[in-house]
């Protein structure tokens, strides 16, 4: 279900777009401005309704599970209070959108969810011009690990993260605009990253402080950017495949590189300062025993592949 929420978002935000449009602008997600100072310390205005996040982690937790399903507008995530599972907000039209979020402690083991759902039933009669995008800002415990699944429909998020404790990792992104983030290391080793792009433009930046050694990304129609950097380079094996997009994967020169390709006559794969070591088979100019490497399986259709590398 989860892998093709971004398909059916697709088309719920193009009916949002064609029944709001109407002839003149439709009003677009407003990026990186806080909250308070868009508002003020007197807001919701109007139909404007702020629904607040505030939960106390109880000293018996020892994991969480984290499901965002965040359909359409803005969204940011990073590490906040140890002391807290989770805080923040979403602030959101009442008479369109009903929010859903639910917490619940079961032994050890602690459940996050949010989700956001039409009011309208099929999104009939939503229009984009007579309603502001929900945003929503949530931050996550830095005590514990977190198994992170989160998607994005139609809209805009910012996932920063650094200094967590991610043991794993589901992104989907649809037809929005995501960047994810570890701008610190990982506080635990994670197992896997799985991400899916279908028609949005993802940015992912330093991976190696993920500390993963399992990255599986997909990417249909949309664009992305794969930044291999992080503070302490580790062996990974990567497996990519791309339909009819592009990615570009940013790899530090301290990396070995063994790429396996499966293409053909209509596809795509730039591999600068790669050397073929036979059909499909490629390494980097550079290779040096010991030192860690990047194990890429790649996969194009009729898109394209680019790697370039960064000092």
């Amino acid at each position: 279900m989860k892998r093709v929420l971004w398909f059916s978002q697709l088309f719920l935000g193009l009916s949002v777009v064609l029944a709001g449009t109407g002839g003149s602008s439709a009003r677009l997600p407003v990026g990186g401005t806080p909250m308070a100072s868009r508002y003020g310390p007197g807001f919701p205005e109007d139909d404007h309704t702020i629904l607040t996040i505030d939960e106390a982690l109880a000293d018996k937790v020892e994991r969480m599970e984290v499901e965002v399903e965040f359909g359409f507008g803005e969204i940011r995530v990073e590490r906040g209070n140890p002391s807290k599972a989770v805080t923040g907000y979403i602030l959101y039209d009442e008479k369109y959108l009903r929010p859903k979020v639910e917490y619940e402690v079961k032994g050890g083991l602690a459940r996050f969810r949010l989700s956001t759902e039409s009011r309208h039933r099929g999104w009939e009669g939503l229009r984009m011009r007579d309603m502001e995008s929900p945003e929503s800002e949530l931050y996550f415990t830095t005590r514990i690990p977190l198994e992170v699944d989160f998607s994005c429909g139609l809209g805009k998020a910012d996932l920063d993260l650094g200094d967590l404790k991610v043991m794993d990792l589901k992104l989907d992104n649809g037809l929005g605009e995501t960047t994810l983030d570890f701008s610190t290391p990982n506080g635990v080793k994670l197992r896997r990253i799985s991400v899916d792009n279908g028609l949005g433009e993802l940015v992912a930046r330093n991976l190696s402080n993920a500390r993963t050694n399992r990255l599986k990304f997909d990417c249909g129609l949309g664009s992305a950017e794969l930044d291999f950097s992080g503070e302490t380079l580790q062996d990974m094996s990567v497996d990519v495949n791309v339909g009819l997009g592009s990615v570009t994967m940013w790899i530090p020169r301290g990396y070995n590189v063994e790429m396996e390709a499966e293409e053909n006559f209509l596809s795509t794969i730039d591999t600068r300062d790669m050397v073929m070591k036979g059909r499909g088979h490629y390494r980097s100019e550079d290779y040096e025993p010991g030192r860690p490497t990047l194990l890429i399986n790649a996969s194009v259709g009729l898109g394209r592949i680019d790697i370039r590398w960064t000092d």
